[in-house]
């Protein structure tokens, strides 16, 4: 109903007075449609809107009463105002009909006052109660986003509170209220969500660094005894294969057998076994665990400039200084020679260099996996078993297997921890990636270095130099320049309400 002016159906099966009736409703500014019979009254009521019903009593087939009942039966309908048309000798129809629901009477040989007069109040009467029925609903809508509030995976974006803040009534003002406080509970949780993923993923980087931080210890034994690195890779990969198999059988998360899948496998066996594992073992021989370890962290590095390369980040000048500070490290422990860093020449160094780059390789296509459906015990599983399979053929043909009676007599327990703490870590690694993200997960870079020198300061009593320390503050320094930061938690638009002072 528009300002004033309503839609009125008329229902008489006399076409004259049909024809009398629409006519004088439209004289009175109102639109009028009209209807020869009671199921044609039904039908038009439920295909459109009215605002009234002008019903006559007398009519063959179903009549006034049974659509008056009908009416007030269908809770779609029964709040259209409907005024019963009668005789004046009728008076105890139109008692039956007043029982029914009737909101008024007219006669048929109506005073055009008083159609006006009853009219006009019966359209006040329903534009009063569609106002109300909106006010109810409203209601209804707000105490339902409270409930909101209270779920898990509350999201205000989805309340859609929007028009009933917009009321300049005390329903509105309270609709404001709700929002200003929807909005700070959101702030609030996210904030609180935010700390809990912090402190999960700080343990994890702790943890990792833990744990991979002791391989370049553990490879550094082995190597001292001139070991083959095609022969030792290919035995802790092996081994590192077989432990992921069994746990990707026993929990029942094999890897995926598409092609699609399989092409990533090999891509991360190579990139995040083979290579890197290759130049870990051929470089221990000759340069010590605290600079591998320190090395290691170039892998930030490094990921920044594929990443920029690609496309997939922006380069700017706070970065570039930050890889400075990162080709400054490399410097430092090249330059002094064996006596200031245990290196004896600067080619080791940049064969050191060859592990962070795969893992950066690495890093760039696991967090291009996709976010729903990637299995990280599968994946992990997947492509351990295609390192090993890549390796394999290259070690037999090369003369480089170490025999399994030497291998496990000598060197069994060795090559048991770099696996199995390889699998974990790489196990580590992947869940912090999908569960933190690259940019949180990037930051293990600290804490590899941190436990790399730990274990060799403990395990071989390495100490740091004067030439070390500044290639690790170099480290430091530029890490925390090239890591990009965390963006803020962003609140919806239709939460800036406040209440009105």
């Amino acid at each position: 109903m528009k300002g004033d002016r309503g839609r009125v159906l008329v229902v008489d099966d006399h076409k004259p007075s049909r024809m009398k009736l629409a006519l004088a409703v439209q004289n009175l500014g109102h639109e009028a449609a009209s209807v020869d019979s009671g199921m044609a009254c039904l039908e038009a009521l439920r295909s459109s809107r009215f605002d009234m019903v002008l019903l006559d009593i007398v009519m063959p087939g179903m009549d006034g009463f049974q659509v008056l009942a009908e009416i007030k039966r269908d809770p779609a309908l029964r709040d259209i105002p409907v005024i019963v048309i009668t005789a004046l000798d009728e008076m105890e129809d139109a008692a039956r009909a007043i029982e029914l629901g009737a909101d008024d009477l007219l006669t048929k040989n109506f005073n055009p006052v008083l159609l006006k007069a009853r009219v006009g109040a019966g359209l006040e009467r329903k534009r009063l109660r569609d106002q109300e029925l909106e006010y109810l609903r409203q209601v209804d809508r707000l105490a339902a986003a409270s409930g909101l509030i209270e779920g898990k995976d509350f999201d205000p974006a989805h309340l859609g509170l929007t028009d009933i803040a917009a009321r300049d009534d005390r329903l509105g003002n309270l609709a404001r209220v709700f929002l200003g406080m929807a909005g700070e509970v959101y702030r609030r949780e996210q904030n609180l969500r935010k700390q809990i993923s912090l402190l999960k993923g700080g343990f994890l980087i702790m943890l990792l660094g833990v744990c991979w931080g002791l391989i370049p210890s553990l490879s550094r034994i082995i190597m001292t005894d001139g070991l083959n690195p095609l022969g030792v890779a290919f035995w802790t990969l092996g081994i590192s294969a077989t432990i992921m198999l069994v746990l990707s059988v026993l929990t029942g998360r094999l890897p995926e057998a598409s092609w699609p899948a399989v092409r990533r496998y090999l891509i991360l066996g190579l990139f995040g076994a083979v290579l890197p594992h290759l130049f870990l073992f051929w470089v221990a021989g000759h340069v010590p665990a605290m600079i591998i370890a320190i090395v290691l962290a170039a892998e930030s590095f490094i990921v920044f400039i594929l990443a920029a390369v690609l496309g997939l980040e922006a380069p700017n000048l706070k970065r570039f200084i930050g890889l400075s500070f990162g080709l400054a490290c490399v410097v430092l422990i090249m330059v002094p020679g064996s006596d200031g860093t245990g290196v004896s020449s600067w080619f080791w160094i940049a064969a050191t260099l060859g592990i962070p780059f795969c893992y950066a390789i690495e890093d760039i296509v696991v967090a291009a996996l996709p976010a729903e459906g990637t299995d990280v015990i599968g994946t992990t599983t997947g492509f351990s078993l295609a390192a090993a399979a890549i390796l394999m053929p290259v070690t037999v043909v090369s003369g480089s297997m170490i025999y399994p009676a030497e291998a496990m007599a000598q060197y069994g327990l060795p090559f048991l921890m770099i696996a199995c703490l390889s699998s974990f870590s790489t196990l580590l690694l992947i869940f912090t990636i999908r569960t933190t993200g690259a940019v949180f997960a990037s930051q293990t870079g600290y804490a590899m270095t941190a436990g790399g020198i730990l274990w060799s300061v403990i395990l071989l009593d390495e100490e740091m130099s004067v030439w070390i320390w500044a290639a690790l503050a170099c480290l430091v320094s530029g890490l925390a320049l090239v890591m990009p930061k965390e963006t803020e938690v962003q609140i919806p638009g239709d939460l800036e309400f406040r209440s009105e002072s």
